[in-house]
């Protein structure tokens, strides 16, 4: 071990400078800075519709649509706004921020990359010119708004058969809400000081959503519709099998363009812009791996402008899913009081690839590109249970 409880801090602690430093406190660095005073707490309201009918045959349909609204949610994450970017007039100064100026901290400032005696005047030009960045940590102010339509038809088991069917068609939009969902990329923020241009569709969208389930114990063995009076060894030949089986495809999330970033701004993202043409790319993924989305729809934005390509794109998605799992269990019914199940188990049954997200960094020379599978190979798993 490195230390021991007995001395756990051989180094001594970090104390907190508190305000022993004043001004000078943190200068010349980056640093996070924890919720402000003005943050609200977030809340979001619900509400749905739900119609429900039974149907012969043990059919239960269900009609729903359901909403939420979500205001001053987490609006960046743990350093995703920085409070120091450039504002639009410094912004204007274009080539002018690269300039070398005297360095007014020269001396004040020991080590970093404004300790010179010249600093190039984007420093200076910041709202506050002592920090490299002010990194404002789960700032509120998020909001967010999911309306859907669900569908849900259940089939109750009788006569050993059991099915469900449920689909969702949904659209969620938010303006950054900071939560990401499966490792999905949010976008960044490109511009604190325009918002509302990170109003879009949300990273977390999944448009259409549909599994399809069912379990059917086969109506063979004894005491069941075929075989009733088998004999022993052939009902636990033939008799006591079931079969279950899930199927789901959905789309996949919405793509976030962004590329080298080049607006000298201290901003956490830079969009590339549009240029009137289709990104969409018709084929499945497998045709598309090295060119998923048109190339020829973004370019790089000038020096020190923003990009105005949104922060998600509503009509290119990522690959969505597919996949099958497929079971089948049998059973013996050894004693009265004791069962045993011989389980054998396949998911990913067909063993389908879904591919993952396309390279979405325009500069990166590998812009389009899949590279990477988001699921796994077939499984195969079989379990002996015991039921007693």
């Amino acid at each position: 071990p490195s230390v021991y409880l007995s001395n756990p801090f051989p180094n001594g602690l970090n104390l907190p400078t508190g305000s022993s430093e004043g001004l000078l406190t943190g200068i010349g660095s980056s640093f996070e800075n924890p919720l402000t005073g003005d943050n609200k707490v977030g809340y979001t309201q619900n509400w749905d519709l739900d119609i429900q009918r039974q149907l012969p045959f043990n059919l239960l349909v269900d009609v729903a649509y359901v909403g939420s609204h979500g205001v001053h949610l987490n609006k960046s994450g743990e350093s995703d706004w920085n409070a120091n970017q450039l504002t639009p007039t410094a912004l204007a100064l274009g080539s002018e921020l690269e300039q070398s100026v005297v360095n007014p901290f020269y001396g004040i400032i020991q080590t970093g990359a404004e300790s010179g005696k010249t600093i190039p005047r984007s420093y200076l030009e910041a709202p506050f010119p002592q920090f490299t960045a002010v990194d404002l940590s789960y700032l509120s102010g998020g909001y967010e708004l999911y309306n859907s339509f669900q569908l849900k038809v259940d089939k109750r088991i009788s006569q050993g058969l059991n099915f469900l069917v449920s689909f969702t068609g949904q659209k969620q939009m938010d303006d950054y809400s900071g939560i990401e969902n499966v490792g999905n990329i949010t976008g960044g923020i490109q511009n604190i000081y325009n918002p509302q241009a990170e109003y879009g569709v949300s990273s977390n969208d999944i448009s259409k959503n549909l599994v399809v389930s069912g379990v059917y114990a086969l109506p063979f063995g004894r005491g069941q519709q075929f075989g009733a009076h088998w004999s022993r060894p052939l009902d636990a030949l033939l008799g006591g099998w079931q079969i279950n089986g899930i199927a789901t495809e959905q789309t996949g999330f919405p793509l976030s363009p962004s590329t080298q970033n080049t607006t000298d701004s201290g901003s956490d993202v830079l969009r590339p812009n549009l240029t009137g043409v289709s990104p969409v790319v018709h084929g499945s993924a497998r045709s598309r791996l090295k060119d998923y989305l048109n190339i020829n729809a973004f370019s790089q934005p000038a020096p020190f402008t923003f990009g105005d390509a949104p922060r998600t794109l509503s009509n290119v998605r990522a690959p969505g899913t597919h996949d099958i799992d497929f079971s089948v269990f049998k059973n013996f019914h050894t004693t009265e009081k004791v069962n045993v199940q011989f389980r054998a188990e396949a998911f990913n049954a067909l063993n389908q690839v879904v591919f993952g997200d396309p390279n979405m960094v325009l500069s990166s020379g590998q812009f389009g590109v899949i590279t990477s599978q988001s699921n796994t190979p077939r499984e195969i798993q079989f379990a002996l249970k015991v039921l007693f």
